[in-house]
């Protein structure tokens, strides 16, 4: 199984869940799973994390050819990305939602995981209700049979365990 993370699954962990300078375990984790093509992302993503001036953005960096950022040149990807737009374009959301939303990474990476059979990882949680006008992640994952789960089950799902030394 390949896990397509979203970047706000890292940038969480280290503004909210696992700093980098009191949980290094998370990190370490991401450093073993990275290499084996169990998690991965997206260039844009990659993109996104990279603009930042933080110790993130350098722990990328430092890491752009160990962690596998996909490229999105593919018919595939391209195809299933049109796709995605039509739909977003086409189903209710309010037109700065989807702005948003089409300026980002996210319906890149729902393309992408979609082609590959892969489960994306985000924070995000389904949106319900009749007047949906913000477009999330998990609603357009649902609309395109891709699936999607929390950091927190990846990491269970992969047997993290983060012990204290």
């Amino acid at each position: 199984m390949m896990y397509l993370v979203d970047a706000n699954v890292l940038i969480q962990a280290k503004n909210l869940h696992y700093g980098m300078d009191f949980c290094p375990a998370f990190w370490d984790f991401i450093d073993r799973e990275a290499p084996s093509s169990r998690i991965a992302s997206i260039s844009f993503v990659y993109d996104e994390l990279v603009a930042g001036s933080d110790e993130l953005a350098e722990w990328v960096k430092e890491r752009k050819d160990d962690i596998s950022f996909l490229d999105l040149s593919d018919r595939e990807t391209q195809l299933k990305y049109i796709e995605i737009v039509n739909y977003v374009n086409s189903n209710g959301f309010g037109q700065a939602h989807i702005d948003r939303f089409l300026d980002g990474a996210d319906p890149w990476l729902i393309a992408k995981a979609s082609v590959m059979g892969a489960t994306l990882v985000t924070h995000e949680v389904l949106a319900v209700g009749t007047t949906i006008k913000k477009v999330k992640i998990p609603n357009i994952c649902n609309a395109f049979d891709v699936e999607y789960i929390n950091p927190f089950e990846m990491i269970n799902n992969l047997g993290g365990n983060f012990i204290l030394g």
